[in-house]
């Protein structure tokens, strides 16, 4: 995160770094605050974070995985937007909520996971209802990239990349600076300003289109 705000500073924009526990309310007021001291102003708030739990069957799915994911999923999201309203309530703004393809195909042994981030989806929809009046926008972004973290994970017994990319029409995750980071800028920016409620796949056809191929 440090990293990341020197880099913005050093190509000239302006960046604060709080360490936050999403699952904590009172990490999650302090960021708010932080922010808000350090801009004087939130228009946009992005919701990313979120614990994976390592694939189980749902019979073999724990209590603290399960309390875990929607800790760290739903639950944070709802916080950081409560949190947030207020402050965009007077000029409105853009919320941008992940989600998973998994939430919305119902993949395998994923049961912890894929309901916080379908219950994500569903949250987002509703508050996109209620906030259009205040010029709020909640959109949902459902993307497919190859992470740092999957990356390390290629040819482990933990390694659900390869298979998933296997099923892609593109065969490939995302590069998530080149291919994801400039989706949620247009979902954050006045380019997308007529957009909400929308789930906005970023995924290269992989929940949209269907992986059976008949050949020639």
């Amino acid at each position: 995160g440090a990293a990341s705000a020197q880099a913005i500073r050093d190509a000239g924009g302006r960046a604060h770094f709080t360490r936050c526990n999403v699952a904590k309310a009172e990490d999650v007021e302090r960021s708010v605050a932080e922010a808000l001291a350090a801009f004087g102003r939130i228009d946009v708030l992005i919701n990313a974070a979120q614990y994976f739990a390592a694939p189980r069957t749902i019979e073999r799915t724990s209590l603290k995985d399960w309390e875990l994911s929607h800790a760290t999923g739903p639950l944070a999201t709802l916080r950081f937007m409560q949190t947030c309203l207020p402050h965009m309530k007077e000029r409105g703004g853009s919320i941008v909520n992940f989600t998973s393809g998994s939430a919305l195909t119902g993949m395998k042994y994923t049961a912890a996971y894929s309901a916080a981030k379908g219950a994500i989806t569903a949250l987002s929809k509703v508050a996109a209802n209620e906030w259009a009046t205040h010029g709020i926008r909640v959109n949902v972004l459902c993307p497919f990239a190859l992470t740092p973290v999957q990356e390390r994970m290629i040819g482990t017994a933990y390694d659900n990349y390869t298979r998933t990319a296997a099923c892609s029409p593109m065969r490939r995750g995302a590069n998530p600076r080149d291919e994801i980071a400039p989706v949620v800028v247009f979902l954050a920016s006045d380019a997308s300003r007529f957009l909400t409620g929308t789930v906005v796949h970023a995924d290269g056809g992989l929940n949209e289109l269907s992986p059976v191929d008949y050949g020639d």
